[in-house]
């Protein structure tokens, strides 16, 4: 068997990926979906989602960032890159630890999307208008 282009046998990919099955529900105003962890690695995961049109709906444009919180209540922080045919690929932030990666692949999981940054503008305000 041939290993890959970085020699590891991971493509492109930094960490090998996990296979799991693990679920979670995608929750925000209004919206639920179960949702699966299909794989995880310490650089990202794929999700897959019950409700397909609801989903896909919520997540765009993307990216989009979301956040995964555990079953212990550690709350990690990750961005969409892709979302298709009720599929979803995710990469954190930042890297986390395999404790980490273990405990999202044998637990339930919380996803939603994470509060936009409010600029300083806006805080100011009250509003978007550009400073005159």
């Amino acid at each position: 068997m041939a290993l890959e282009q970085n020699g590891a046998g991971l493509g492109n990919r930094s960490w090998q990926r996990h296979n799991c099955g693990t679920e979670g529900i995608f929750t925000m105003e209004g919206f639920d979906s179960r949702a699966f962890m299909i794989d995880a690695s310490r650089g990202g995961f794929k999700l897959r989602f019950e409700q397909i049109e609801g989903a896909m709906a919520v997540m765009t444009p993307l990216p989009r960032d979301i956040t995964v919180t555990d079953t212990n209540g550690s709350t990690f922080s990750a961005t969409v890159l892709w979302a298709k045919d009720g599929l979803a690929g995710c990469r954190f932030y930042s890297h986390v630890s395999l404790d980490d990666v273990v405990c999202l692949m044998t637990g339930k999981f919380v996803l939603r999307l994470a509060k936009p940054l409010v600029s300083n503008v806006e805080q100011a305000d009250g509003d978007a208008s550009p400073p005159s």
